[in-house]
């Protein structure tokens, strides 16, 4: 018998982007993978919440091991730990990880359009993440919205790097937005625009009392 359990979707249920989770410690979640990191996102295959990745089980300190948190699209099994970090408005869909997440068979095809469906938003006319603005205050969040959305972009997406660092440029509901590309290390990294299909944005580290939007990961056609 294989030591990898097939990841199921129920075909029946009815996701809602974004829910947050109550579950404790020792709860076990089996996910499927949206940005692989740094900044670790997966989705919840039987809710469809939201689960971000603690900053420092994402980028562990230097002496310590890396999580291996699965590629995009991968399903994993993730056991939550203790958290004694206070909650984060600014990503309230954050757990902290007790231990390396297990890789499970990818779910079917069918069943990840029909879960990355309910998750992408079908008013793509609706400000990014509540706001128009690139950024938004961190004392104006207060942990009750989501941090993270994946979008359908209107066209294919660009990608380039510059002095600040790599980007990405897409538009959404007639909207151009520019933002930092955050998936990747690398331009060499960078996915084809020609393959991508979705984006992951969600608000990245706060930066000087605020905190901006940043395309976390690029997820292809299936």
């Amino acid at each position: 018998m294989s030591r990898f359990h097939r990841a199921r979707v129920p075909a029946s249920r009815h996701f809602k982007a974004g829910t947050l989770r109550a579950d404790g410690p020792g709860a076990v979640l089996r996910c499927l993978v949206l940005a692989p990191g740094p900044d670790w996102v997966a989705a919840d295959l039987e809710s469809g919440a939201f689960v971000r990745a603690r900053a420092s089980d994402s980028q562990p300190d230097e002496d310590a091991p890396p999580m291996r948190l699965g590629r995009v699209l991968s399903a994993v099994e993730i056991t939550l730990g203790r958290d004694d970090e206070p909650p984060d408005p600014g990503r309230p869909e954050a757990v902290r990880l007790a231990a390396q997440p297990v890789r499970l068979r990818r779910p079917r095809r069918q069943a990840v359009r029909h879960l990355l469906g309910h998750l992408t938003p079908a008013d793509a006319g609706r400000p990014l993440l509540g706001t128009l603005a690139s950024s938004v205050s961190y004392t104006d969040v207060d942990g009750t919205r989501p941090s993270v959305v994946i979008v359908a972009p209107d066209e294919r997406p660009r990608f380039g790097s510059g002095p600040d660092g790599l980007w990405c440029e897409f538009t959404l509901g007639g909207r151009r937005h520019g933002l930092a590309f955050v998936a990747r290390a690398t331009a060499e990294d960078f996915p084809r625009p020609e393959v991508v299909r979705l984006l992951v944005v969600g608000f990245g580290p706060p930066c000087r009392g605020q905190l901006p939007k940043v395309v976390l990961g690029a997820l292809p056609r299936i």
